[in-house]
């Protein structure tokens, strides 16, 4: 199965989470293939990001985008037209963000080009905002099948903007990364949609798993972790 990956921003120091999945997903014979909506605006210094990176295409292109969405509409009227009722409706949602919507819908035509041209066969993006915006609008516009996964907060501190339960309601699965955020999930949808809601936890690899125990130090050892990915 030819998967495709999409990401707010990859490789990115907090989503070594994002590499583990996709590598594990390649180790179960899969082949996938990346995307990121903008370049990662960290520096790659991990040689393991440095291989990612190369593997990955960025979506947002400005010409490439305003093509691709311009023949998708005069070959696809139709679907384009539903992508646009989509994107008003999410748009609204949003709060004035109709014109920030009009770039997704263009990321979406030039991703679904770009997928239809590697054959991709199902779309997976990583966080409920706009990743999987323009997941929904790239299945309208005769894109494959998309799923998600949901980190949060973000999400839940304001899931209506978001548009939440439309995005649940068209994905083929979501993931949710521990059983709270499974629990905020199925309060923002139809009970008929709690189903297609599981929990996947970020997982760690044998290379930590198997890391000999240190002992405890004799002098107590203050330990500040800003952030684990």
């Amino acid at each position: 199965m030819r998967l495709a990956y999409l990401i707010n921003q990859y490789p990115a120091i907090s989503h070594t989470f994002v590499r583990r999945e996709i590598r594990a997903l390649e180790a179960l014979g899969h082949e996938v293939v990346r995307f990121s909506i903008r370049p990662s605006r960290d520096a790659i210094i991990d040689p393991e990001d440095q291989k990612e990176a190369a593997q990955t295409t960025v979506v947002l292109q400005t010409t490439r985008c305003i093509t691709a969405l311009a023949q998708r509409a005069m070959r696809h009227p139709l679907r384009t037209a539903a992508a646009a009722i989509t994107l008003a409706r999410l748009g609204r949602r949003a709060g004035g963000g109709v014109v920030r919507h009009l770039a997704y819908l263009a990321e979406a035509a030039h991703l679904v080009e770009a997928m239809q041209a590697q054959q991709v066969t199902h779309l997976h993006a990583h966080f409920g905002t706009n990743s999987a915006t323009v997941a929904l609008l790239a299945e309208k516009l005769g894109g494959p099948s998309f799923s998600f996964t949901v980190h949060g907060p973000e999400e839940f501190d304001r899931p209506e903007r978001e548009s939440l339960a439309e995005k649940i309601g068209a994905a083929r699965f979501v993931a949710a990364i521990s059983s709270f955020g499974k629990s905020q999930l199925q309060r923002w949808c139809a009970y008929s949609e709690w189903s297609k809601i599981r929990v996947v936890h970020c997982g760690l690899d044998a290379s930590f798993l198997e890391q000999p125990t240190s002992p405890v130090p004799d002098v107590p050892q203050l330990v500040c972790v800003g952030r684990l990915a």
